[in-house]
């Protein structure tokens, strides 16, 4: 019998119950004109043998089989005398079925389907299926089912109402419109009613009239800046009606004529710079720069008619750094800074921002490394690249012998970024210019939000930075010692996504040539501290920097298991050098910061009872020497670390006592009327940056008068909550001469201690912590800390940390938080099923997977609700993708989380070429899809070249090195 019975060869079988069907009653074969003229045209075809089946008892035991030939033309006869002989067998009675094939056949081919099995709607009423839609939550719980039958015609009548109610409301909306019109004609001083009109008309637009619309929409905004010059809500509105409506070559030149008019309009400026930088057909490093450096040239002409021009200056010089940064053209960025600090501080030379030809010696063995390992190109390129873009990212020092093999794009001198930088006018923003500097290699100091609204403006065009280095800052600025560090989890996951995310150079351990770049930011923070050397707060918080620096160094180092007794000698040994110096000895908050670093260096381990640590002995020695003295900040610091350390240490009695004399209820008071005071005496200018990093004596005294209640009181938190809730209620905070920046300051400390009080070992229910922490975040949303806590809310379930997180309107901070909770929770499980597996339980395999599988579906869905695509994006994430949609970071982690063993190349290829049409000008991205997309790697070459980002190997120059 062959393998496919209703397929067997023409050869006329005998059927193998033959016998049988010899019994049997025979039918005649009915033939009409075409068969006889079939049979005519082919002597040797045999029609099939037909068999009558006589009924069965029962449709349950009911079999058929059949067998088929492999000829066309007799499957074609075979049908007509099978469909002939059916008839013929019904008109005579047809109480038996004939059928094609042998009943001991297998099975049949059902050559001739019934249609009418195909359609819900032509099914019997008793065979048609009853589908329901389940709503299942991950990781379990209750099944919810809804019968769409039922959903239907409620669904009719609100899409009926709907549509009356629009109706209703256009013609409402028309006669508003009119209304404000003639408002606006007798007093176009209003400013809401501009902003009324403008959603208005955008509310009425219709698919026929939306051009015009928008045409009359930027109309009125032109006649309301006419009224309102400088307002930032009328430039936001006219940049993004302008952006929707015309192309980026019209928005330009309507662009530049505003500024004709307006030349000191930031908003106006970035609009312009992204219209090149932001366009993938636009963007072209030259051209950008070409930008950048008409609109300094603009602002610098006119600083001496405008006081905010040095502001401004500084504003489009951090955009302008950051765009060199994100395009690889480090050697460019850091002769630019390297300019900027001469410019201000023309007595000192800034040789760390220099090549030197010892520090890039070992990159030549680790190219012959990778020459050697037989890779494919694309791969044996990207390492290439990477390892040149963490040696060689500091230009030549300008002098004619560097002993170094040349690199022309290196060769970076004062008039290629003279355009791009002017000196100062006055001294006041240079402490912020140098903090700038410091930001942007990549040190993360913005740990609060005041300080980062200071430092780094959001602009939805620009988007914030691209460094992943910046969920770092909790590291280096710990907020308390009185609670052990963040669970392992979270740190674990936080290492994890910083090793795959970071771009070199680098400070991260796992990066190669790290040193060098951890070398060279620690010489800048000391030769910035030399710059203020004639402002001593300003000095000092360059100093504390710098020591946050190695205890960022330090406990990098213990999360990657690479911390090496030779690493502590050095780094204790620089740091005593340090405050050896005499302008050093006296300042006590520089001891504090050592004692932080070795008591971190100890593991943060209880002390022995026969001898106190190292950093106990260092903050006793500080306090037993500051008693002399009156009682200040730095002394009042150093008595709150050490009190948090004895409790974290478990003696509670110590910590007590250390407080007890020097914070007081009366001292807190006192201080309150004095800000009180001096707040109302001196004008409203904004907080001092040095003021964000030097100890402040109201929010220590805050702090230490709560740690007091709390020990004193039996760990209750009652009275110190409450004193808080007081304080906020001082007329320090009523103050209309009070400064935003200050208060936003105090209040955001002071929230800060209220979670710290609320998480101190005592029972709190979670229904207590959520309202502060949700308040919080609402007000200061870059706020770290506050981020940190949100995203360990092991028992609050995910949807509510995903919206809470989302609702901070954080950007970038809200969105690595996300996929750091996410992850935070997956790890969990797994660590709970591979306990479950070492005690035998077979179904740890299988979960884990499962648990992988919902890591990654959370992932995806985090990513693909901000898309335009997503028919059911809400308002706030509509808003929050125009932040993230200029940030690299969101698209690497996209394009991540898609590739993975069961990747989908055009998927990713598809996520690719969406953020390289948001983000033309990312390097980043570009290496990231040679990895993923590697079947483009000529084509992403290409356009590298094409917009001129920078690349430190070229493959025929490594196919020949590699044939060397």
């Amino acid at each position: 019998m062959p393998l496919f019975p209703a397929y067997a060869s023409n050869e006329p079988n005998e059927p193998p119950n033959a016998s049988e069907a010899h019994q049997s009653q025979q039918l005649p074969v009915p033939t009409n004109a075409a068969t006889e003229e079939v049979l005519q045209n082919n002597r040797s075809f045999e029609l099939p043998a037909l068999v009558l089946v006589p009924p069965q008892p029962s449709d349950s035991d009911f079999t058929s089989s059949s067998e088929e030939s492999a000829d066309d033309d007799q499957d074609n006869l075979a049908d007509n005398q099978s469909s002939g002989a059916v008839g013929n067998a019904i008109a005579a009675g047809g109480e038996q079925r004939i059928l094609e094939f042998d009943k001991d056949t297998g099975f049949y081919v059902d050559k001739k389907p019934n249609n009418a099995y195909l359609r819900l709607p032509t099914l019997p009423r008793l065979s048609r299926p009853n589908y329901k839609r389940s709503k299942l939550r991950l990781g379990g719980g209750p099944r919810q089912t809804k019968q769409r039958a039922k959903q239907r015609p409620r669904l009719r009548l609100v899409e009926e109402a709907a549509i009356k109610t629009s109706e209703e409301q256009l013609t409402q909306l028309l006669e508003r419109i009119q209304e404000l019109k003639k408002l606006l004609a007798f007093e176009p001083q209003d400013e809401r009613n501009w902003l009324e009109l403008h959603q208005l008309l955008g509310d009425s637009a219709t698919k026929s009239n939306r051009l015009a619309v928008a045409e009359q929409q930027l109309h009125a905004l032109e006649t309301a800046m006419e009224q309102h010059p400088g307002n930032e809500k009328l430039l936001q509105c006219y940049v993004a009606t302008a952006s929707v409506t015309y192309p980026d070559s019209q928005v330009a030149s309507k662009l530049e004529e505003l500024l004709q008019r307006q030349p000191q309009e930031y908003t106006l400026w970035t609009a312009l710079i992204m219209t090149t930088q932001g366009t993938m057909a636009r963007c072209n490093v030259p051209d950008v720069l070409a930008i950048y450096s008409k609109c300094m040239e603009r602002l610098f002409r006119e600083r001496d008619h405008d006081e905010r021009a040095d502001e401004l200056m500084l504003k489009l010089f951090h955009n302008c750094v950051l765009f060199l940064r994100q395009s690889a053209n480090t050697p460019q960025m850091f002769a630019l800074l390297n300019l900027a600090l001469e410019l201000n501080a023309p007595h000192l030379q800034f040789d760390c921002l220099a090549a030197s030809a010892q520090d890039e010696r070992p990159l030549v063995d680790y190219e012959e490394l990778v020459l050697r390992s037989g890779m494919p190109m694309p791969e044996i390129w990207t390492r290439i690249e990477r390892l040149r873009q963490a040696y060689n990212f500091l230009p030549y020092p300008q002098q004619a012998n560097v002993g170094i093999a040349v690199d022309p794009r290196r060769c970076i001198y004062t008039e290629d970024v003279c355009a791009y930088i002017y000196p100062l006018k006055t001294q006041t923003y240079r402490m912020q210019l140098l903090l700038l500097v410091v930001q942007l290699t990549k040190l993360p100091l913005l740990r609060t939000h005041c300080l980062a609204e200071r430092l780094c403006t959001r602009i939805d065009q620009i988007g914030d930075s691209e460094a992943i280095e910046m969920l770092l800052a909790g590291l280096a600025d710990r907020w308390t010692y009185a609670l052990p560090p963040k669970s392992g989890d979270y740190m674990e996951t936080m290492m994890q996504l910083a090793r795959e995310l970071y771009v070199c150079p680098s400070f991260m351990p796992q990066a190669i040539g790290h040193e060098l770049y951890e070398r060279c930011i620690a010489k800048l923070l000391l030769q910035c501290s030399e710059v203020c050397a004639a402002n001593e707060a300003q000095r000092q918080v360059f100093i504390i920097l710098w020591l946050r620096l190695q205890r960022l160094r330090l406990q990098l180092r213990k999360l990657c298991g690479k911390l090496t007794p030779q690493f502590l000698k050095e780094t204790s040994d620089s740091q005593r050098s340090l405050l050896r110096q005499p302008a050093n000895r006296q300042v006590i908050c520089f001891y504090t910061q050592v004692a932080m670093f070795e008591y971190e260096a100890l593991g943060e381990d209880k002390a022995e009872d026969s001898r106190p640590s190292s950093a106990f002995r260092v903050l006793d020695q500080v306090l037993a020497m500051a008693k002399q003295t009156p009682l200040d900040a730095d002394q009042l610091q150093a008595a709150v670390v050490y009190a948090e350390m004895l409790m974290a240490n478990d003696s509670r009695d110590a910590a007590l006592k250390l407080l007890v004399p020097l914070a007081s209820r009366e001292l807190l008071d006192a201080e309150l009327e004095k800000v009180a005071e001096l707040a109302g005496k001196t004008p409203a200018d904004p907080l001092p940056l040095e003021q964000y990093f030097l100890p402040n004596m109201l929010t220590l005294l805050l702090r230490a008068v709560c740690l007091q209640l709390y020990l004193q009181h039996n760990s209750s938190k009652v009275e110190a909550l409450a004193m808080l809730e007081a304080t906020l209620q001082h007329r320090l905070f009523q103050l209309p001469q009070m400064e935003a920046t200050r208060v936003r300051f105090l209040r955001e400390q002071i929230c800060e201690l209220q979670l710290l009080m609320l998480q101190l070992p005592r029972r709190c229910a979670l229904s207590e912590l959520l309202p502060h922490l949700q308040h919080g975040l609402l007000e200061f949303p870059r706020n770290q800390t506050l981020l940190q806590l949100c995203s360990t809310l092991d028992t609050t379930q995910w949807i509510d940390v995903r919206c809470r997180l989302k609702q901070t309107k954080a950007g970038i901070l809200a969105l690595l938080h996300m996929i750091i909770a996410a992850r935070c929770r997956f790890l969990r499980h797994q660590k709970s099923h591979d306990l479950a597996a070492t005690f035998g339980y077979q179904t740890a395999a299988l979960d884990a997977k499962l648990q992988e599988d919902y890591l990654r579906n959370r992932l995806l869905s985090i990513f693909e609700s901000f898309l335009p695509t997503n028919t059911r994006r809400t308002k706030l994430e509509a808003e929050q993708y125009a932040v993230l949609r200029r940030n690299s970071l969101y698209w690497r982690c996209y394009l991540r989380c898609l590739s993975n063993e069961r990747t989908s190349f055009e998927q990713s290829k598809t996520c690719l070429l969406m953020a390289l049409d948001e983000c033309p000008w990312d390097k980043a991205l570009y290496m990231d899809g040679v990895t993923y997309v590697p079947q483009e790697f000529s084509n992403l070459q290409d356009v590298m070249a094409e917009k001129q980002i920078c690349t430190f190997a070229i493959p025929e120059e490594l196919n020949v090195l590699r044939e060397a």
